[in-house]
């Protein structure tokens, strides 16, 4: 079989066609025909007798094979036949000998395969793989620690589990160290291996830590020290006249400054010792590769960026070393053990100043940039940005500066200045020798300063804060001339963004000064894309924060030079101009209504270029809802968009995304309009709407109309009943058509997201109007909500019946108890779906709306309530072990049952336990630490500084809560829930309302009992 394999490869690479396809068919026969066919392919792959190409194809072949056909666990890349144990334990124990095969090709591919199938078979089919790669380890054969070290790393990140590392921890971590220390004997990337596996290993103590903390500190305490001195060996050398071998080693010091900033923040409290001492190497390459870094890529001289491939073929290049390493200094500026490097008596010290200084050289714009920059104006607006994505030097350096300045703003500020003095005079000297790119320095310390300009200006306004910092001067000796700069556009530019930043103490003398330069930098035709893109950047800002008296001269010129640049603008560079237009428009209302002839077509036309760009017209929306606010402005805005928005719904072909906007444009309107609305809205917009909601299939549009029709309930249920179409349907007719449709099972959850909030709204708005067909509703909302499982759109239909009680309490109450829906009564339906999501409800006013309206269920004596019980705690697995998902089909989880009255007050005792931490969270961050609390060297988990979708999702309900003025004057939104909860706690206990003192006792844990009698003796 081998032969035959071996001749079928060859033929593969025959140059004649037939020949070819013949022989890729013939494998693909043996694939699902031969169970020897991929033995022999591993047989071949570490045969020694083979030439090297032929092996590494007979590799790569193994290799798709095992992708493809190893086991049915494999969902998305299976397509079988799937081979026998037997030919599968074959092949383990032959490919693992290429692992120390002499030809790196072989050695790589070899591990790829190894680790693929480690992946789907350790430990339970592969038992002794672990053993087999140390035994390579320790063999002291460099091509051997190759190959055993990409697997090792593979199985370290994605296969050892935590509950394994404890037994395989002590046996590989000393064999990582020996290969790290062996600097005469491995390689610097077979090195660095070593390091990113200890890595891994660290975050998974970390991790064993949360379970078992004495385990974790115990294993890793006592290498620590071993490890930190051989880092700080490896960061103090320096490979000499050997550019390539020096490359190499910046890939092994990554991987240590790594790792130290791994271990400084997960085991902190073992290293406070040693970390100054490895602080110094660290600083020392920063400090050190500025003059490479300004070589290669600040000046314009010929010196090229170099890079080269480490033995894995990987590029690599200082610049990522530099990363690293400011990654780690970010990190560092809050470890109290490194505290009197930067401040001293709380004064600054020259190490402070020096950090700056350094950081604000690597803070200059690259050769690469200025040629990008010059050209490219949505690049330039998008770098610029404070929360670019795109990463560089200029970006790395001042995010380290943010926690500095967060750290002691006093010291800061005094370091900042000298430090910028101090390359002032410097570039003013190298200026006067005729080096043109003088000017760079002075662009980096102008935005060094203009980015920490919001907490300057609030140190300085404060006086307890002790912050000084020669605003004045800047001005007089820098800003001013940097404005007239014209052959230097970026310097001139960042003049103009400059002076924005700290419009808000701007010298009132001068503060028009700089609004007209702006405008005019903005209006010329000599001005280059960066000073256009600046001066539109600063007018944007001048608009928000300074007083109106000195932009409201120029909002015409402002207006008007914006809309120039509109159409030949597009993706960031239009929304920065949008951005501008949405600020400028609001320094006067009235002036900004004369131009309404020109203000709207111009974003009209740019919302017809861009309809499906759905950042784009965010900001268009943004504008609108700007134009809409504006009373003078309205009147003229609906009488040009009507006939806009007619067309676009009545345009054939319109695609979905297309219509679903305009629907979004009209909804900014009908929200920000008066209200009743002006008759045209009903009339001639409404029954389009209506008619769209119905006969479009397409989620977006279905979500647009549904926040549409919502709006319209709100501002205008009288116009909506009134209304007929001719035909015998009045308005709210079409409005239950929609509701009904939406709330069809066959509708997907997404599709009908915000029906719930529709109906809450038509129950507010239109009372009796609804009333003979509100039952059929409500029967149609606990339909739909026995079949989803769609957390955003239970909470939508939950919190129709949540309102209701808290508005009709008795009514409701008795409506879910008669309801019967296939057997099951409304409550039965509806309360295990309040209680397994109520926790993941979002939004700061639906909250309130949920945890109310459970508390009044509460209260109510009804055996219908006493008799029903819902899903309580999960029980463990007794198998213990990673729940895969075919354990999860086999084995879904198991829960407890409770009374549901027992629930819902463990619910509202986790409410409560929420109010009381936020509240305390509230006052803390009122308080202003000083000292020592400032200064962090406790392990803090990574997840605290990751933000979960659903965190995300509530933001942006608070976001819509907090500018809806409706919802605000709503008696639940002003209700304090801490109080209220207490209250409800106070009186349950007191009368032991429906055996609350049982329900205590029974059914809530150690906390939530803690929590409420701490919560009741305050």
């Amino acid at each position: 079989m081998d032969q035959a394999v071996y001749e079928t490869l060859l033929q593969v690479g025959n140059p004649d066609g037939s020949i070819r396809s013949a022989a890729e068919q013939r494998l693909k026969e043996l694939e699902t025909t031969s169970p020897e066919y991929p033995v022999s392919l591993a047989r071949l792959t570490v045969s020694q007798e083979l030439a090297v190409p032929h092996r590494q194809l007979a590799a790569l072949t193994l290799k798709t094979y095992v992708t493809n056909r190893w086991t049915t666990r494999d969902d998305e890349t299976f397509q079988g036949p799937e081979p026998s144990p037997e030919c599968k334990n074959a092949i383990r124990e032959i490919i693992v000998l290429g692992l120390g095969d002499r030809e790196s090709k072989i050695r790589v591919v070899s591990a790829y395969v190894v680790s693929k199938i480690a992946h789907d078979d350790f430990p339970e089919d592969w038992p002794n793989l672990f053993d087999v790669l140390v035994s390579y380890l320790k063999s002291n054969s460099v091509d051997g620690v190759h190959g055993a070290m990409r697997v090792l790393l593979e199985m370290v990140q994605r296969d050892i589990s935590i509950q394994q590392l404890p037994q395989i921890g002590p046996v590989l971590i000393p064999e990582l160290y020996t290969i790290l220390t062996s600097d005469n004997v491995y390689s610097f990337r077979t090195r660095g291996r070593a390091v990113s596996i200890f890595n891994s290993c660290v975050q998974m103590l970390d991790t064993l830590r949360d379970d078992n903390p004495e385990a974790a500190d115990q294993f890793i305490a006592p290498i620590l020290p071993q490890w930190m001195q051989a880092f700080h060996t490896i960061l103090a050398h320096h490979v000499q006249n050997d550019a390539k071998k020096a490359t190499e080693e910046y890939g092994l010091k990554m991987e240590v400054v790594r790792c130290i900033r791994t271990v400084s923040g997960e085991f902190g409290e073992y290293i406070r010792d040693i970390l100054p001492q490895l602080m110094e190497p660290i600083w020392g390459e920063v400090y050190n590769l500025r003059e490479r870094y300004i070589a290669e890529f600040v000046s314009d001289s010929d010196d090229a960026a170099e890079s080269f491939q480490d033995s894995d073929g990987n590029e690599i290049g200082f610049q990522s070393l530099l990363y690293s390493l400011f990654e780690f200094m970010e990190s560092a500026c809050t470890k109290k053990s490194l505290r009197h490097l930067f401040v001293n008596n709380g004064a600054a010290t020259s190490f402070f100043e020096e950090v700056i200084y350094v950081l604000i050289v690597y803070m200059q714009i690259t050769q690469e940039q200025m040629e990008t920059w010059s050209t490219d104006a949505n690049q330039y607006v998008a770098d610029e940005e404070d929360g670019t994505f795109t990463y560089s030097a200029r970006v790395a350096s001042w995010d380290v500066l943010t926690p500095l300045q967060d750290s002691f703003p006093g010291p800061f500020a005094a370091a900042l200045q000298a430090a910028v003095q101090r390359h002032i005079t410097e570039s003013n000297a190298v200026r006067a020798q005729g080096n043109n790119s003088w000017w760079k320095i002075q662009e980096a310390c102008l935005l060094a300063i203009g980015r920490s300009a919001e907490d300057l200006i609030d140190g300085l306004k404060d006086e307890s804060r002790t912050v000084q910092f020669d605003l004045k001067s800047l001005f007089d000796h820098v800003v001013l001339e940097s404005m007239n700069q014209t052959a230097f556009p970026f310097l001139q530019g960042r003049a103009f963004v400059f002076a924005s930043e700290f419009a808000k103490v701007l010298p009132t003398e001068m503060a028009s000064q700089y609004v007209m330069a702006a405008v005019n930098a903005l209006q010329s035709p000599a001005s280059s894309i960066p000073v256009k893109i600046s001066a539109l950047r600063a007018l944007n800002n001048y608009c928000k924060d300074l007083d109106p008296q000195y932009s409201a001269p120029y909002q015409v010129n402002i207006l008007e030079g914006a809309c120039q640049l509109l159409p030949d603008a597009s993706e960031e560079s239009l929304m920065l101009l949008l951005q501008s237009l949405c600020s400028a428009v609001k320094i006067n209302g009235e002036v900004a209504a004369k131009y309404e002839y020109v203000l709207t077509p111009a974003v009209l036309e740019t919302w017809k270029k861009f309809p499906t760009d759905s950042i784009i017209t965010s900001y268009i929306l943004d504008l609108f809802e700007s134009f809409a606010e504006n009373p003078a402005y309205f009147p003229p805005l609906c009488a040009r968009s009507f006939p806009f928005f007619d067309q676009v719904f009545k345009t054939p072909g319109n695609t979905p995304a297309v219509l679903a906007s305009v629907v979004d444009l009209l909804t900014s309107l009908v929200r920000y309009g008066p209200s009743p609305l002006p008759n045209e809205f009903t009339d001639q917009m409404f029954p389009i709407v209506m008619q769209l909601g119905w006969s479009s299939e397409d989620e977006d549009v279905l979500q647009s109309v549904q926040e549409c029709l919502k709006q319209y309930i709100i501002k205008d249920t009288d116009h909506i009943i009134q209304w007929n179409d001719g035909a015998g349907k009045s308005g709210m007719d079409y409005v239950i058509h929609f509701v009904a449709r939406l709330l069809e099972p066959k509708n997907s959850a997404s599709e009908s997201l915000f029906v719930g909030d529709l109906i809450v709204n038509l129950i507010k708005k239109a009372g009796n109007n609804i009333a003979s067909v509100l039952p059929e509703l409500l029967n149609a909302v606990l339909i739909r909500l026995q079949n989803t499982d769609y957390q955003p759109f239970v909470q939508s239909l939950v919190l129709v019946f949540a309102h209701l009680i808290i508005q009709q309490q008795d009514t409701v109450f008795q409506f879910l108890c008669t309801t019967n829906i296939n057997g099951r009564s409304g409550l039965e339906i509806l309360l295990p779906m309040w209680c397994d999501y109520f926790g993941s409800f979002s939004g700061y006013y639906s909250l309130k709306v949920s945890a109310i309206a459970l508390s009044k269920l509460f209260l109510i004596n009804d055996p219908h309530l006493q008799n029903l019980t819902v899903r309580g705690d999960i029980v463990a697995n007794p198998e213990g072990g990673i729940v895969t998902r075919s354990k999860a089909k086999r084995n879904p989880e198991q829960y407890t049952v409770l009374p549901v009255q027992a629930k819902i007050i463990r619910l509202l005792v986790d409410d409560l336990q929420n109010n009381m931490t936020t509240e305390q969270q509230g006052q803390a961050e009122e308080v202003e630490s000083v000292g020592d609390d400032e200064w962090e060297d406790e392990p803090t988990s990574g997840l605290a500084e990751i933000q979960y979708l659903s965190d995300m999702l509530a933001e942006l309900d608070d976001d819509y809560e907090e500018n809806n003025p409706e919802l605000k004057d709503d008696p639940i939104y002003q209700t304090d829930m801490k109080a209220y909860l207490l209250d409800f706690f106070r009186n349950c206990t007191t009368h032991n309302t429906n055996n609350f003192m049982e329900i205590f006792q029974q059914h809530l844990d150690e906390l939530q009992k803690e929590t409420l009698n701490i919560a009741l003796k305050n």
